[in-house]
């Protein structure tokens, strides 16, 4: 029995997942092409798949989610969010892939990507448009969450870049097409939250055997908002912090980023208050989650 169009694409996108090349390469006709929407020639025929496919595999990790599919006929349509980590680190794109189906397999395929974001170490030299994203961010996304006045005193005396995650390379920034759109990161250090600004002491190291790692400076664009750029950070960050043997992070979430982070794993240990200037109380929460050596 032949099967239908969706479950050709049903398998292959399985296979995909499994980064099984060879499975995936044999759901193609022998003359299959993919395109690159709408006429850009991008592989033709089985084995340069299986090739090309194998080699991507071997790179990136790469791992599609479908999102939104289309049946029509012998045309399949899907929505999905593609995820990889290649060398220069994770990314996440949204990609639609236009499948058509012929005799029981697959013919031809056209794919566009968009929104493609890009993890990355940040460099000194990334600092002030670090700063400036902060800024934005604390004031504009702290809107129902925290009154004008806390939001502005905030982001005034504690929000900021600590220069120390930087040089110890554990600061993160996301950029879409060219955009940097969030920043955050992790520390092997002490301190729990704060700028540069905030620090007054030297900051230890932490010992990985019975403390917990840090959790620093998450900020997303306001222009982005709700993109899951905060959890492609958080999961990064999880999966460094463990290589560098931590089991457990730790953070002081401002009242904007504890959903997040309890959408995440967190629970909240403790709320408290910080008094900025003016007399200005400002909440946040302690949170924690274990996390294990395969995170």
């Amino acid at each position: 029995m032949t099967p239908t169009p969706e479950d050709v694409v049903n398998t292959q996108l399985e296979a995909y997942n499994a980064h099984d090349a060879k499975a995936m390469a044999a759901l193609f006709a022998e003359d299959a092409q993919l395109f690159q929407h709408p006429s850009t020639p991008l592989m033709r025929g089985a084995g340069e798949i299986a090739v090309r496919y194998q080699a991507l595999f071997d790179a990136a990790r790469p791992h599609a989610r479908l999102v939104n599919r289309i049946v029509c006929g012998d045309m399949v349509i899907d929505h999905e969010v593609v995820t990889a980590r290649g060398t220069s680190g994770p990314s996440k794109a949204d990609a639609v892939a236009i499948y058509q189906i012929k005799n029981g397999l697959i013919a031809n395929t056209w794919f566009n990507m968009a929104n493609m974001a890009q993890l990355r170490v940040a460099q000194h030299e990334d600092i002030p448009a670090m700063e400036a994203l902060i800024a934005r961010s604390g004031i504009e996304l702290s809107k129902g969450f925290y009154t004008e006045e806390q939001a502005q005193a905030v982001t005034t005396h504690v929000f900021g870049v600590d220069t120390q995650l930087v040089k110890d390379q554990t600061y993160f920034v996301i950029e879409q097409d060219g955009k940097m759109v969030a920043c955050g990161g992790w520390s092997k250090r002490a301190t729990l939250f704060g700028a540069d600004r905030t620090k007054a002491d030297a900051d230890p190291l932490l010992d990985p055997a019975t403390q917990a790692a840090r959790i620093r400076a998450f900020f997303v664009s306001p222009d982005t908002p709700r993109q899951g750029l905060g959890r492609m950070l958080l999961e990064h960050c999880a999966t460094k912090a463990a290589e560098g043997g931590f089991h457990t992070l730790e953070l002081a979430g401002t009242m904007p980023g504890v959903p997040l982070y309890l959408a995440c794993g967190f629970h909240v240990v403790e709320d408290f208050d910080i008094t900025l200037p003016g007399d200005v109380k400002v909440p946040l929460s302690r949170m924690r989650k274990t996390i294990g050596s395969n995170v």
